[in-house]
């Protein structure tokens, strides 16, 4: 879905407004996002994923199930 910066801020509240910042130019410039400005006043900016991003899901999915499973191996 498409998020505004203060609902990513809300999600990501551990992270600096700068830090936020530079990892959406980041992305967008990955092609992982797609950035949206309304010629509105006051601006209003919206991200989304993009297809490319969406087919990472289940890699990401797997990757952290297995970051799982090698943690709890550690802890053994």
């Amino acid at each position: 879905r498409k998020l505004r910066f203060s609902e990513l801020k809300n999600e990501f509240s551990y992270m600096s407004d700068r830090m936020l910042t530079l990892q959406l130019k980041a992305l967008e410039q990955d092609g992982l996002i797609k950035r949206t400005v309304y010629a509105e006043v006051p601006p209003r900016v919206e991200y989304e994923l993009t297809e490319m991003a969406l087919e990472l899901g289940p890699i990401l999915t797997q990757l952290s199930e297995w970051g799982g499973k090698q943690r709890r191996l550690v802890q053994e």
